[in-house]
């Protein structure tokens, strides 16, 4: 394995056969890594993001193609290729992986959803998704979607919904509707919120039943969709998942399953580091606020008794120059801001204002550039780089 470069050498770990990988992806079965991964995300507590946790459980769900080896018979793509695809579900909540479905490169991402629905979780979705009667079985299923549409499907608007968009990124969304309507051809007789705008010379349907919520809202779910785009960039590139230890289907599946546990525990273990970080900072400012408390009350009530000639006034002097918050220095330094989190869910934008247009869509090579980089000091030939895209 460490010849081949999956594992890293850093790592320190003694070398083991490729050939025992192999083995252990076809000898077991691919149920028991499911079940390791199913009680991790049971039991380690990851952070959530505040503002999308009060939106409920929001899941994005997508299909992505790896490719593979002509001879790999059962995983069927096109008569000159082969491929597998993966059929993930995303938590945007906590941003972690819960879900996955290995299938051939034909397998339906339709039928995949379905498999995943959950009660009272909200899916977000791409046009691949779109069809009347996933529509039917989601809301059968009490779950709840956000899912792009195409434009011309015939409808009929039954009522117009005040659009609730923050002034700064007016600038940005055009053309806004956020309507209650029926489709004419749904055989199921369903009548949903559409919710439809223009960012530049591209126009956006987005259909839901989450009638409660903003249009903003509605909107910036759909936005977060990219997200599982970054996820398969990652088990693709930095897990290296293109690579396959094994051709059959279950150690395939074993493969993917040991990666998600990895990328699992590696959060987990990331959070930890930080978490514990911030409290050890915090113990060392008390710490600090502490001893410069006692000096300044050492300096203003036990004088140095070499200044027992200095005067009341000379003595105040004295005292003011040790205290920390008249320091001649102080006024030198920047004010420090309290690190808050940003609750309101438009305070995002408040902040990054007319650049909004930076942050709607990401291009791939700006996330290449940004990978290249990450191991460098964040300077200005960085800053200029990312800037660029």
């Amino acid at each position: 394995m460490l010849q081949k470069g999956l594992i890293p050498p850093e790592l320190n770990l003694s070398k083991v056969p490729y050939s025992t990988f192999s083995d252990a992806f076809e000898r077991f079965s691919s149920d028991l890594f499911k079940a390791i991964f199913v009680s991790l995300l049971s039991t380690v507590s990851l952070k959530a993001i505040p503002e999308l946790e009060a939106l409920g459980i929001l899941y994005c769900v997508d299909g992505s193609l790896f490719p593979t080896l002509a001879s790999m018979l059962w995983a069927e793509y096109k008569k000159t290729s082969q491929a597998i695809k993966m059929h993930l579900c995303f938590e945007l909540n906590r941003m972690i992986p819960v879900e996955i479905i290995i299938g051939s490169g034909n397998s339906s991402e339709r039928d995949a959803l379905l498999q995943m629905l959950k009660a009272k979780a909200t899916y977000i979705a791409d046009r691949g998704y779109a069809a009347f009667r996933v529509f039917h079985e989601i809301l059968l299923a009490q779950a709840h979607f956000v899912i792009r549409i195409k434009s011309n499907i015939r409808k009929t608007i039954l009522q117009s919904l005040p659009v609730q968009l923050p002034e700064k990124v007016k600038i940005l969304f055009k053309e806004v509707t956020d309507q209650i309507i029926l489709y004419d051809k749904d055989p199921y007789g369903h009548s949903y919120r559409l919710v439809c705008f223009r960012v530049g010379k591209e126009i956006f349907h987005l259909l839901t039943d989450r009638i409660e919520l903003t249009t903003m809202q509605i909107i910036i779910l759909y936005a977060y969709r990219w997200q599982i785009e970054l996820i398969f960039r990652f088990l693709k590139r930095t897990m290296n998942g293109i690579h396959l230890i094994k051709n059959i289907e279950n150690g395939v599946t074993i493969q993917f399953y040991v990666m998600l546990i990895v990328a699992l525990l590696q959060l987990k273990l990331k959070q930890d580091v930080l978490i514990q970080n911030e409290q050890n900072q915090k113990q060392s400012t008390g710490t600090i606020k502490k001893e410069q408390s006692l000096e300044e009350k050492k300096s203003v009530f036990h004088p140095d008794s070499n200044t027992k000639s200095n005067s009341n006034d000379e003595r105040l002097q004295d005292s003011q120059t040790n205290h920390p918050s008249v320091s001649p220095h102080h006024k030198d330094k920047p004010t420090i801001q309290s690190e808050k989190a940003i609750y309101h869910p438009y305070q995002f934008f408040e902040m990054i204002g007319g650049k909004l247009k930076k942050y709607w869509k990401i291009g791939i090579h700006w996330l290449t550039a940004l990978r290249n980089i990450l191991h460098f000091p964040f300077d200005s030939r960085a800053i200029e780089i990312l800037n660029s895209g």
